[in-house]
């Protein structure tokens, strides 16, 4: 008696690998972009917060990201382009207005998304507006 499979036996534990493949890569990737989108997500929190500090002081917001106590260079983000602050004139009354907002990039490593733009409001809702066509809002929950 030989050991061993049979071919029929390998090509259906191919295809049954490869069905499992093309059901958990697009998963995957995903869950991917929501872990880098969270970079940014932590990152807008901290420019709100600082925007309400200097709103504290000041009496408004600022759209001079010098004078804001976060640092915003170019090494702070990893998978999106330096963010830009937006001046409010009045955060108690305006909470709908975006004080903040970050770029999303395909070309870092940004398979199948494309570009978004991630925003938040004072309020602290934070907006997705995808660049294209693409479904990028829908995958990431906003």
């Amino acid at each position: 008696m030989r050991k061993g499979f049979t071919l029929m036996e390998l090509i259906i534990v191919v295809i049954i690998i490869g069905i499992l493949a093309a059901i958990g890569i697009p998963q995957f990737f995903k869950i991917a972009e929501r872990g880098k989108a969270s970079e940014a997500i932590t990152f807008l929190g901290a420019l709100k917060s600082s925007q309400m500090r200097y709103a504290s002081e000041h009496g408004t917001t600022t759209d001079t990201p010098g004078e804001l106590d976060v640092e915003i260079t170019s090494s702070a983000l990893k998978y999106f382009e330096n963010p830009t602050v937006n001046a409010v004139a009045d955060p108690m009354t305006n909470s709908t207005d975006e004080i903040a907002e970050i770029v999303r990039k395909s070309d870092f490593q940004n398979p199948g998304f494309g570009d978004y733009t991630l925003a938040i409001q004072v309020d602290g809702q934070i907006n997705c507006t995808p660049a294209g066509d693409h479904d990028v809002c829908v995958v990431l929950g906003y």
